[in-house]
């Protein structure tokens, strides 16, 4: 069974994959849209801190964003477009780190008995929530390799 302490360092090595990926680019950047269905670095990056505020919740914390700020960023939300009400880049890049801090302390805290409850909808118990949320994270932080190259930065950047 994978550990709280495990998650952290899974999520921490997103969040440097994420930082990585994101150096140098600007809000204008960020809101590339790819040429097929998708979303823009900016969407990609504000609906993993929503997810990050799902896991928070879980575990008994409070979110960072309020469902205003979410909703925009949550699945199924149409694809952004320059102009439209993204949150700026550095602000989204700021809140994925103080998330970051967050979860480390409230994963940290919760007990093997707490991880082992049933408390999502679907019947899994909390660790297996987590842990869904913790592969989301990560799926989306992989896809920030390849929204980077929407700037035309051209670039290899590797992440170990």
């Amino acid at each position: 069974m994978i550990s709280s302490a495990e998650m952290i360092n899974l999520l921490a090595r997103n969040l440097r994959v994420i930082e990585v990926q994101t150096e140098g680019l600007t809000q204008a950047d960020s809101m590339l849209q790819l040429p097929f269905r998708g979303n823009c670095l900016n969407w990609v990056l504000g609906h993993i801190l929503v997810y990050r505020d799902a896991a928070l919740k879980l575990a008994g914390a409070e979110p960072l964003w309020d469902r205003q700020r979410a909703r925009r960023y949550m699945y199924g939300s149409a694809s952004m477009q320059a102009g439209d009400d993204a949150v700026p880049l550095e602000t989204i890049l700021a809140d994925l780190r103080r998330s970051q801090e967050r979860l480390a302390t409230v994963l940290a805290a919760l007990s093997e008995e707490q991880l082992n409850a049933d408390s999502c909808d679907h019947g899994d118990d909390l660790r297996e929530c987590l842990l869904e949320l913790v592969w989301h994270d990560g799926y989306h932080a992989g896809q920030t390799e390849y929204l980077r190259q929407l700037a035309g930065v051209n670039d290899q950047v590797m992440v170990i």
